[in-house]
């Protein structure tokens, strides 16, 4: 009888080194899947990595007293008033992996003047940098911040416009135009449609897809 109980207490001492085992396996096991979890939270820096690409441009339009056209693209501009389609397409980059655009292009600026009363579109950094002055806002940039640590936010994503400086393959001219009784600038590549709207025009802006 003495013997079997000391059997009996041998296998139970055996069973619960083996559980003990087990449970330090599956504790492992549970630790590792939380470090996959923990590495794919981070992902939106693998976004921040992209190289440039073309995206289409919504034009605005708000009529009235003081008509306007704003442009959009991606997330960076401004949209005023109705959405009158996609005229054309711009490439986008972000400085943050890319601090220069392609070669052949140059970064475009989107610039709101007080009040909303003009939009313009140029590559001049001078006149750029005058309008600034003037109190116009910049909406050319979209920054976004990995914010890990709130008192030190980290840009991770830049996102900017860039924009043709010659012809090429499946490129048209953008045309600038500019309407003095309402202040309003106007970019389209159909020429005609800035001559129809009475427009003055004043040079082509670059070069860009449709």
């Amino acid at each position: 009888m003495k013997k079997q109980n000391l059997k009996i207490t041998a296998l139970a001492i055996a069973l619960s080194v083996v559980g003990t085992f087990t449970s330090c396996e599956q504790e492992e096991t549970v630790l590792n899947e939380e470090t996959s979890i923990e590495v794919k939270e981070k992902t939106p820096l693998e976004v921040s990595q992209r190289a440039p690409f073309l995206s289409g441009v919504s034009r605005y339009f708000q009529g009235g007293g003081n008509s306007l056209h704003t442009y959009r693209v991606s997330r960076v501009g401004s949209s005023v008033g109705r959405r009158e389609g996609v005229p054309f397409k711009l490439g986008i980059y972000n400085k943050m992996t890319n601090p220069t655009p392609p070669a052949g292009t140059t970064q475009l600026f989107f610039l709101v003047s007080p009040g909303n009363r003009d939009f313009l579109l140029t590559t001049n950094v001078g006149e750029k940098n005058t309008l600034l002055r003037l109190r116009w806002r910049n909406v050319s940039e979209y920054n976004l911040y990995e914010r890990e640590n709130p008192r030190r936010p980290i840009l991770i994503l830049n996102e900017s416009a860039y924009i043709h400086t010659s012809g090429g393959s499946g490129r048209v001219k953008l045309y600038r135009f500019y309407g003095a009784s309402n202040t309003d600038h106007l970019f389209t590549t159909n020429y005609q449609e800035g001559v129809n709207a009475g427009y003055n025009y004043e040079g082509v802006t670059g070069w860009v897809h449709r």
